[in-house]
């Protein structure tokens, strides 16, 4: 079992040694931005500044999180879940298991001779940080991604060999506990750890075309396999219901526009979902207006007018769509297009979506144009999906030649 400092370095109630004790009270707390509840137990706890200064980092969801496991704490300090977790009886560290069965935060603790609890760090849990061999073990967080190749952007159709070097061209991920860079994403369904890192890094590029991207911060939405992804979807979508992943990212979007910080997003697939449940909890719980940041939908599991409209009530600016008329996720599971033509589209190529390489598939790289699109299934070899393409430009050809003939008569 590994842990590690966060290694938050942000100003509070500075005692002349990190480990120094300090007791809050309802009025402190909230002048450094810690909402403790209203019964809150601050005769029973105390805090090192270093926990404090963790404590006070991170965003409004890890934050509440947290202080659920020290209430915890303080009602049952002893507890075998928290003396189970080192091996030195005299040292006591609670992880916190909300709302996963392993949460990514360990609290570091003592007991005092009076019983009193004295917190004395939190600390990341290394354990449950990036990939791992079961994608179900993955877990919500921020991680700060960096580009490791040459500069491999998706700009045009693309061999295998080509689409290899989008794979290979964003690594290096690290946990973080803020945004700290002026590009973010949400991933979408069945991405796995590693898949999100380099699809995410490519639609940044796709959606943000004359940014220099360096870097980026991923909010990985971790797969559980394609059920319970389905039902994470559809319960996101239901009235009054907002996901674990929807809370935490309300929270983040708060805490970037707290902090001054520029964001631009994209939000692939389920991510849209995730991000229209997470500006409609922010709208009833939080208070502001989100206009420092901004958002690109790609290939949309939510309605984009709902999500539009959500967007603008809270001051955040969306770019245009990017959803491929051939992609069952947005016409369909999103509601963008319920026309015959559509479903019959959809139906049709909803296996390449499922089967087909990633540069067949209507969903998962960035859409570029019905053309692009054609020219990549050509370039790939997909010479039936190529043909069904080539007839739905002709026919928008078609229509679009008629549509000015009856323009000049008018």
């Amino acid at each position: 079992m590994t842990w590690k400092n966060s290694g938050a370095n942000k100003n509070a109630l500075q005692p002349s040694s990190p480990h120094s004790l300090m007791g809050l009270d309802h009025q402190t707390a909230l002048e450094h931005g810690l909402r403790l509840p209203v019964d809150f137990n601050y005769q029973k706890v105390e805090f090192s500044y270093q926990a404090f200064v963790m404590l006070q980092s991170l965003n409004d969801y890890d934050q509440q999180q947290v202080i659920k496991e020290i209430q915890f704490i303080s009602l049952h300090p002893t507890a075998a879940s928290s003396v189970k977790q080192s091996r030195n009886p005299f040292r006591h560290m609670r992880r916190s298991d909300i709302p996963f069965r392993n949460y990514h935060y360990f609290i570091d603790y003592k007991i005092a001779a009076n019983s009193q609890v004295h917190i004395t760090d939190i600390l990341f849990d290394q354990q449950l940080h990036g990939r791992k061999d079961r994608h179900t073990d993955e877990r919500t967080m921020l991680y700060r991604v960096e580009r490791i190749g040459s500069g491999a952007k998706y700009d045009g159709a693309k061999s295998r060999d080509e689409i290899q070097e989008l794979i290979d061209e964003w690594g290096d991920a690290k946990p973080s506990i803020q945004v700290n860079t002026g590009h973010a994403a949400v991933n979408g369904m069945l991405n796995e750890f590693t898949k999100a890192q380099w699809l995410m890094g490519t639609h940044l590029d796709s959606a943000y075309q004359s940014d220099s991207i360096k870097a980026y911060t991923l909010f990985h939405n971790p797969s559980d396999k394609a059920v319970r992804d389905v039902y994470e979807c559809a319960f996101d979508k239901g009235q009054s219901n907002t996901s674990h992943n929807a809370k935490h990212l309300a929270a983040v979007l708060k805490q970037n526009q707290q902090l001054g910080k520029k964001v631009k997003w994209v939000a692939h697939s389920q991510g849209a979902i995730i991000f229209l449940s997470a500006l409609q909890y922010y709208r009833v719980n939080y208070q502001g207006q989100l206009t420092g940041q901004e958002l690109a939908i790609h290939g949309s599991g939510a309605n984009v007018a709902e999500l539009q409209q959500a967007a603008k009530l809270v001051g955040l600016k969306t770019h245009e769509p990017r959803n491929n008329p051939f992609d069952t996720v947005p016409n369909i599971f999103g509601k963008n297009d319920l026309s015959a033509s559509s479903f019959a589209r959809s139906v049709k190529f909803f296996p390449s979506i499922m089967f087909s390489s990633v540069g067949a598939s209507p969903h998962t790289l960035p859409f570029l144009g019905v053309k692009t699109y054609h020219e990549q299934l050509l370039t790939l070899g997909a010479k039936f999906r190529a043909k069904e393409v080539k007839k739905y430009i002709q026919k928008a050809e078609l229509l679009m030649q008629e549509a000015q003939k009856i323009k000049k008569t008018l």
